[in-house]
């Protein structure tokens, strides 16, 4: 089951530092990283702004206190709210009206820019795996379509990086990012038990059920008490289901048994939010 830690301090120190970096823009914690209440109530003392994309999450935003939510999504009523950007071009909207931008011609998300019409407050886009010369032209072609329809906003979704925000410091339209991953992935940490070594498998008492394949972390896995030994072994690092799904990837690490600790950082973002009770019970949580 684990035990997941988490540092306040550190989701208060990245929050600050990304206001730090764009002084102007709004910046609206993506709750669907990381729904932890303490969290939540950090942010939004902060001054934080919230992104949702689900009533569920809207109630989440609107009890932790956050006094700007931006919407995002297909199915979600008028709303309350900062900034709704829709999915579709005829829906209702209870604030500022913005529209998600199509970035591939098959994709689910966003409206295509010759279906874009008219007049609007604001211009989304979500580009999360992009490299910076392809999430460029992604900007390029959300600020001329701002242009086009009086758009006084560019709302940036999808993952902020240093390369990000140094392109996003240059445009002059009011910016809003969407940072989920940056704010609290680094912030936490899942201190784990090994039950068993098969091979060259170390099993630990936390499965997919809390480290699913949708988290996309980078998981950093140290073997507690034993930092300075060498890291001789190289080990796929694996939950108790009998499925070989069911694993974090391989890590070098000094020789384990049965009852060794681990600590894996870098854990804090879609993990906590989506794990479940499925098979095990979910992790204690500390802080």
């Amino acid at each position: 089951m684990g035990t997941f830690q988490i540092n306040l301090n550190k989701v208060k120190k990245n929050y600050e530092e990304l206001v730090k970096e764009l002084p102007n823009a709004v910046i609206a914690y993506a709750l669907k990283a990381n729904y932890d209440k303490r969290i939540l109530k950090t942010l939004s003392e902060l001054g934080c702004a919230a992104e949702v994309c689900s009533e569920n999450e809207y109630e989440l935003a609107r009890k932790a206190g956050f006094k700007r939510i931006i919407i995002n999504g297909f199915v979600v009523k008028p709303l309350k709210c900062y900034l709704q950007n829709v999915e579709l071009i005829d829906q209702e909207v209870n604030g500022l009206r913005g529209v998600r931008m199509k970035l591939e011609e098959k994709s689910k998300v966003g409206v295509s820019e010759n279906e874009i019409k008219g007049t609007w407050d604001c211009i989304a886009f979500h580009s999360s795996r992009a490299g910076i010369s392809e999430w460029k032209l992604v900007l390029e072609r959300a600020l001329k379509l701002a242009e086009r329809t009086g758009a006084r906003m560019i709302d940036a979704g999808g993952g902020i990086n240093k390369d990000r925000i140094e392109l996003l410091k240059k445009i002059d339209k009011k910016l809003i990012i969407e940072p989920g991953r940056q704010l609290v992935e680094e912030a936490c940490s899942l201190r784990t038990r090994v039950i068993a070594v098969k091979g060259s498998n170390v099993i630990i008492d936390t499965g997919i059920s809390f480290f699913n394949k949708l988290s996309m972390s980078k998981y950093e896995v140290i073997a507690l008490g034993r930092e300075n030994e060498k890291k001789n072994k190289q080990y796929r690092v694996c939950g108790p289901v009998p499925t070989d799904l069911d694993n974090i990837g391989c890590y070098s690490l000094p020789e384990l048994k049965a009852g060794d600790e681990l600590l894996i950082k870098n854990c804090g973002a879609y993990t906590l939010s989506l794990s479940s009770d499925w098979v095990n019970k979910k992790p204690a949580i500390t802080y």
